[in-house]
């Protein structure tokens, strides 16, 4: 009686594929990368003032072009300021948008340009009245001077921004 040889067994080298691994990872942080907020971000620190009454925003348009303008202290070595008062140096408050101020001198400036970006197109070009989709937040500091907030209101009108909101702390409860 003859055996049947059985073949040899082959040894099958078993090893991890880290490449598909790999793959998913540089997706998943990929993912995050665009995922998460690298904006500059345009709310500053501020104490803002508390109002009496707040009307909520009900219809929140995330497509709408917006510019937010902060009315900051930007003097870090003024007393007042420190202590809590309120300080009326005019070279002390400083108008900052996307993160970096902007002299007063070319305030106008940089808001006729964002403003031009984003022109109404019923506008009728031979009335002279050119409007802006713009919105503009002000964000200013409880202790700014309302003349600087009157200011950056007033400039607005001038290039043709008509939609402006002014931000304001929620007032406390009432027990």
């Amino acid at each position: 009686m003859s055996r049947r040889r059985k073949p040899p067994a082959i040894k099958e080298d078993v090893s991890c594929n880290l490449i598909p691994m790999v793959d998913i990872m540089f997706l998943l942080l990929l993912f995050f990368m665009l995922g998460a907020d690298m904006t500059q971000r345009e709310q500053a620190e501020l104490v803002l003032a508390t109002a009496s009454e707040i009307k909520e925003n009900d219809t929140v348009k995330s497509d709408e072009p917006t510019t937010t303008v902060n009315i900051q202290h930007g003097e870090a070595t003024c007393p007042v300021n420190k202590a809590g008062g309120f300080c009326r140096g005019q070279d002390h408050w400083e108008l900052v948008i996307r993160g970096r101020t902007v002299p007063k001198e070319t305030f106008k400036d940089q808001l006729k340009a964002e403003a031009d970006e984003t022109l109404e197109p019923d506008v009728d070009p031979l009335a002279g009245v050119r409007l802006s989709a713009r919105k503009v937040i002000i964000r200013a500091d409880r202790a700014a001077p309302y003349g600087d907030i009157n200011k950056v209101i007033e400039t607005c009108s001038l290039v043709g921004i008509y939609k402006i909101e002014v931000g304001a702390a929620v007032p406390a409860p009432t027990n």
